[in-house]
C-alpha cells in the first residue's frame, strides 16, 4: 500500500461533507419521486364523481389551468369507476418496473448520474402533461403516467450505486435512512398539498390540475442542486477535500468483481431471495395504504377529500421521523446488544412485520371503526412497520454484494414492483361495493404476506458478504472505487463522465 494511505485517516465530519451532499441529492430525488407519484390518489378523488351516495366537493374557480384549446372539466366531472381508478393508479408502477433493470445496468456501466438526471427531467415533464392528457382521453392520461413511471424507474439503480461509492460501513445506516426518508417526506407534503389544491381558487384559477402543476414546479428547483453537487464517485468531485477522499479510499474500497456476472448464484441466493420477498410484501402494503386508504376514509368513514389529505399525512410524518430514528439508533442497539449484523437486521425486520400484522388485525376485528382508530392503525402500520424496512432488510443489499449494488438494486426493484404493482388493480377488483367484508379481504392478503416473509427472512435472511459477489479481496487503486461491470480497472473520471449533465 502506498505511503499516503498507509495509516488510517480520521473520519471527516459528515455535516457539510461531499458524502452528506450525495445523501441529500438522494433525499431530494426521493421527495420529488414521492410528490409526483403519490398525489394521484387524492387527485382521482378530486377529479372523479364520488362513489356511492357521497357528495362532490366542487371548486368555484372559473378556470381549471390546462392547455387553452382543450375542453375543460371542473372538479368531480370525470366519470371513472373503481376499476378505472385502480388501473390509472397502477399505470405509473407499470411503467416503473419496465425500466428498473435498465437503470441498474446503465448505472453499473456508466455511473449513476446519467440515468439519475434523465429520470429527474422526464418525471417532471410528463407529470406536467398529465392534466391536458386527462382532458383529451383517459387512455392518454394512462399513457402519460406510464411514461412518467418509465423515467422514474431509471432511478432505482442509481440510488444504491451512489451510496456504494460514497458510504462507509459505519455511516451506512445514517446515510441510507436519511436519503430514503425523502419518500416519507415527499408523501407528507403531497397529501395535504393535494387536498388544499383541490379546493383552491386564486383569482378564478384553481382546481384539480394544480395537484399536478405545483409539485412539478417545486421539483424543478431541485435540479439546480443536482447539477452542482451530484457526482458518481469521489474521483469526479472537484471540491472533495484530501481528508475526505483519503477516508473514502480506505473505507469504501471493495473486492474485485468476478469476470462473469454470476447470474445463477444471484437467483439461487437465499439471502437475496429473502430480500426480494420482503421488498415485494413491503411495497404491496405501502401501495395499498397509499393509494386505497384515502378511498377507505371516504367510503367507510365519510371523510371528504380536503380533510383526508391533511389526516393522511400524519402516518407519513411519523414514518419520516421513525426512519431517521432507526438510522441513529441502529448502531447503538447493535453495539449494546452484542448481536451480529445479521441477527440485528433480523430483529428489526421481525419487529416491523409484527407491527404491520397487528395494526391490520386491529382494523379487521374492530366492530366500530372510528377516525382515531383508523389513523392510529395506519400510523403503526407505516411508522413502526418501517423498522422492517429501514432497520431491517433494505440496507442489507450493500452488505450482500456491494460490487453489484446498482445491478441488484435494479433487479430487486424490478421483481418487487412486478409483484406489488398489480396490488392496486387486484384490490380495486375485490372492492366493488365498498363493504366491510371486501376491505377485510384486502387486509387479510397483506397479513398473510407478512407472516410468510417474517418467517422466511428469519430463517434465510443475511447481512453478510456473499462469496459469489467477489473474485478476490483487494484494496482498489485510486480511481477505481467501484470496478466496472466488465472488470476493467478504468479511471472513474473517464469511465463515468460528468460533463453530460
Amino acid at each position: 500500500m502506498s505511503n499516503h494511505v498507509a495509516h488510517l485517516a480520521p473520519k471527516p465530519k459528515l455535516w457539510g461533507s461531499c458524502r452528506f451532499s450525495i445523501a441529500f441529492c438522494v433525499f431530494l430525488a426521493s421527495v420529488q419521486m414521492a410528490m409526483l407519484r403519490d398525489n394521484l390518489g387524492i387527485a382521482l378523488l378530486c377529479m372523479s364523481k364520488p362513489v356511492g351516495n357521497f357528495t362532490c366537493e366542487p371548486n368555484d374557480a372559473t378556470v381549471i389551468p390546462t392547455l387553452p384549446w382543450i375542453d375543460q372539466k371542473k372538479n368531480c366531472e370525470f366519470e371513472w369507476d373503481s376499476a378505472t381508478r385502480g388501473r390509472l393508479l397502477g399505470s405509473f408502477m407499470y411503467g416503473y418496473i419496465s425500466t428498473t433493470m435498465a437503470g441498474g445496468i446503465i448505472s453499473n456501466n456508466y455511473g449513476a448520474k446519467l440515468p439519475f438526471m434523465i429520470a429527474v427531467y422526464g418525471n417532471i415533464i410528463f407529470h406536467m402533461l398529465c392534466p391536458s392528457a386527462a382532458l383529451i382521453h383517459t387512455e392518454l392520461f394512462f399513457a402519460c403516467r406510464f411514461i412518467q413511471g418509465m423515467f422514474v424507474g431509471l432511478m432505482a439503480g442509481p440510488f444504491f450505486q451512489l451510496f456504494s461509492a460514497w458510504m462507509s460501513d459505519d455511516e451506512s445506516s445514517i446515510l441510507l435512512s436519511f436519503g430514503f426518508s425523502g419518500f416519507s417526506f415527499g408523501t407528507i407534503l403531497s397529501y395535504p398539498m393535494s387536498g388544499f389544491l383541490c379546493g383552491s381558487n386564486v383569482h378564478g384559477f384553481g382546481g384539480w390540475s394544480l395537484i399536478f402543476y405545483v409539485p412539478a414546479i417545486i421539483s424543478i428547483s431541485f435540479i439546480f442542486y443536482f447539477h452542482r453537487y451530484l457526482y458518481d464517485v469521489p474521483d469526479n468531485h472537484p471540491k472533495i477535500s484530501p481528508e475526505e477522499y483519503t477516508y473514502l479510499f480506505q473505507n469504501v474500497g471493495v473486492s474485485q468483481e468476478p469476470p462473469v456476472i454470476p447470474w445463477l448464484s444471484i437467483f439461487t441466493s437465499l439471502p437475496f431471495i429473502a430480500y426480494m420477498l420482503c421488498y415485494s410484501a413491503f411495497l404491496w402494503n405501502v401501495f395499498t395504504m397509499m393509494n386505497l386508504m384515502p378511498m377507505y376514509l371516504q367510503t367507510m368513514l365519510g371523510i371528504q377529500t380536503s380533510e383526508s389529505g391533511y389526516l393522511y399525512c400524519i402516518p407519513f410524518i411519523l414514518t419520516f421521523l421513525m426512519r431517521n430514528f432507526n438510522a441513529i439508533t441502529y448502531p447503538m442497539v447493535k453495539d449494546f446488544s452484542g448481536l451480529s449484523h445479521t441477527a440485528c437486521r433480523k430483529l428489526y425486520c421481525c419487529f416491523g412485520c409484527i407491527m404491520v400484522i397487528t395494526s391490520l388485525l386491529s382494523i379487521i376485528f374492530e366492530e366500530n371503526i372510528t377516525k382515531l382508530h383508523i389513523m392510529v392503525a395506519i400510523s403503526i402500520n407505516l411508522a413502526l412497520g418501517d423498522f422492517a424496512y429501514s432497520g431491517g432488510f433494505f440496507p442489507t443489499l450493500l452488505d450482500l454484494a456491494p460490487n453489484y449494488a446498482g445491478l441488484l438494486s435494479g433487479l430487486s426493484t424490478f421483481i418487487a414492483f412486478l409483484v406489488a404493482c398489480p396490488s392496486t388493480l387486484i384490490n380495486s377488483i375485490i372492492i366493488k361495493q365498498n363493504t366491510r367484508e371486501e376491505w377485510n379481504t384486502v387486509l387479510w392478503i397483506i397479513v398473510a404476506m407478512f407472516i410468510f416473509i417474517m418467517c422466511f427472512y428469519l430463517i434465510f435472511g443475511s447481512a453478510s458478504l456473499q462469496l459469489w459477489s467477489i473474485d478476490k479481496l483487494e484494496i482498489p487503486e485510486r480511481g477505481t472505487f467501484r470496478t466496472t461491470l466488465f472488470n476493467a480497472s478504468r479511471s472513474m473520471s473517464v469511465a463515468r463522465p460528468t460533463h453530460i449533465f
